[in-house]
């Protein structure tokens, strides 16, 4: 079996001293990392954008966002509407159905209708149920009375 290791047991070993900077190295760095940058170009960069630094902050903020502003506002111009789209054959021949029959399909146990989807229908065509729905306003008083609410305000 290894005997356990321990770190006090082993002694270091000694690091070599670091060597001294040549003489003047501090004092020539400066100048040295400023002559390897590019000059011309950053004076050519500058020289273009060179007004936005006689602008006030709160100017260039605002010149910032209506560029961008105009940015979203040209890409949604240039995107154009959706165009419309044809009738397809399924929509012509569901077209050719008897409105009864939709109306039979629809109230039978088997389709799942919820009062938000007539709601889109009603709010697309408000004239849809008249062709298929004869009921007076009695009648349709009558049904509604007969629901139950459990909030006042419906009432």
């Amino acid at each position: 079996m290894k005997p356990a290791f321990k770190l006090d047991a082993h002694p270091r070993r000694p690091r070599p001293l670091l060597s001294e900077p040549p003489a003047d190295y501090f004092d020539k760095l400066p100048t040295r990392i400023m002559a390897r940058l590019p000059q011309a170009e950053a004076r050519e960069a500058a020289a273009a954008w060179g007004w936005l630094s006689f602008l006030s902050p709160a100017l260039r903020t605002g010149l910032a966002s209506v560029a961008v502003l105009g940015g979203f506002a040209a890409s949604f111009y240039m995107s154009g509407t959706a165009p419309l789209v044809p009738a397809t054959a399924a929509t012509a021949s569901l077209d050719a159905v008897p409105s009864t029959e939709l109306v039979g399909y629809l109230l039978t146990s088997g389709a799942r209708v919820e009062n938000s989807d007539l709601a889109v229908l009603t709010a697309a065509n408000p004239n849809i149920a008249k062709g298929f729905i004869h009921a007076s306003e009695a009648e349709l008083t009558d049904a509604l009375d007969a629901q139950p609410s459990d909030d006042s305000t419906y009432l």
